[in-house]
């Protein structure tokens, strides 16, 4: 009796761990999927990539007269350079909403979103600068700086005045979004309807 009771106990255990070693080895095999969806979070990753880099040469440049004591004296500078400008959309401003199959996309306007110069370019032989009379004083850091700054306000408001080049950005965010939600539309079955709204910014705020 007591030998057919060691056996049934033993015949239990080793089954109970026959099935657990069963269940680990399913989980191992069958991973849990994460389930297919529409995310912001995704939509403003796509957005970041539809950004335009648009490549620029600029020329800053510094031309000042002025009279010390009974001499006139001029400080001139010229500073060739290239840069990079970054032309899309807001990423604060991005807003989705999911409403059964209708999927409603608010994104602003394009704009500029930097711009930076390429220290590569710059060079003894983009560099060049003259002073005259007595009393004149060197082309310093000051000097440089103030022309760099007023070099790359002309080139931005340009950039800025550029409609074209603001359109292609937000057309270019959308084709990569109305991509991106039929995708995974086909992926999981549903038939998506994109709806657009553009988030008007209030130029009071900034």
């Amino acid at each position: 009796m007591n030998k057919t009771r060691r056996f049934t106990a033993i015949f239990l255990l080793v089954l109970t761990f026959s099935l657990i070693g069963c269940s680990m080895k399913k989980n191992q095999e069958e991973p849990e999927k994460t389930p297919i969806k529409l995310e912001t979070s995704q939509m403003q990753a796509v957005c970041e990539l539809a950004t335009l880099e648009c490549y620029y040469h600029n020329t800053a440049k510094l031309d000042s007269e002025k009279q010390v004591l009974f001499w006139n004296t001029s400080k001139r500078l010229w500073i060739e350079y290239s840069g990079i400008v970054k032309v899309g959309i807001d990423l604060s401003k991005f807003d989705m909403r999911l409403d059964g199959n209708v999927v409603t996309i608010a994104i602003p306007d394009a704009k500029i979103l930097g711009c930076e110069v390429d220290d590569a370019s710059l060079s003894e032989d983009t560099f060049y600068s003259e002073t005259k009379g007595l009393g004149s004083g060197k082309v310093g850091a000051d000097d440089q700086t103030k022309a760099f700054q007023a070099a790359q306000e002309g080139m931005l408001a340009a950039v800025q005045e550029d409609e074209s080049l603001l359109l292609q950005a937000k057309v270019r965010a959308q084709t990569l979004l109305e991509n991106y939600v039929k995708n995974i539309g086909d992926a999981i079955g549903i038939d998506y309807e994109i709806r657009w709204e553009t988030v008007v910014e209030d130029e009071t705020a900034n």
